[in-house]
């Protein structure tokens, strides 16, 4: 699977309009999205699961700097 990072316009619509930070975030072990950044370097994101308006929904995030977070959704 192709992941991209995302932007806060396409994880709002690809999080339905609801609050990730409301939700309890399932890890899906072993897995990691590899995205490139900004800055041409290669990360490796933990994936994890939510459900949102019933619909469970995978994503890639994690905390790259003090409270800077990077999101990555799958390519469809």
């Amino acid at each position: 699977m192709n992941w991209a990072i995302a932007g806060d316009t396409q994880l709002a619509r690809y999080f339905e309009q609801e609050n990730v930070w409301s939700k309890s975030w399932d890890p899906v072990d072993g897995e990691h999205a590899t995205v490139i950044d900004h800055r041409n370097e290669e990360l490796a994101l933990p994936i994890w699961e939510c459900t949102f308006k019933g619909k469970r929904k995978r994503f890639a995030a994690e905390e790259y700097s003090n409270s800077v977070w990077i999101f990555a959704l799958p390519e469809s």
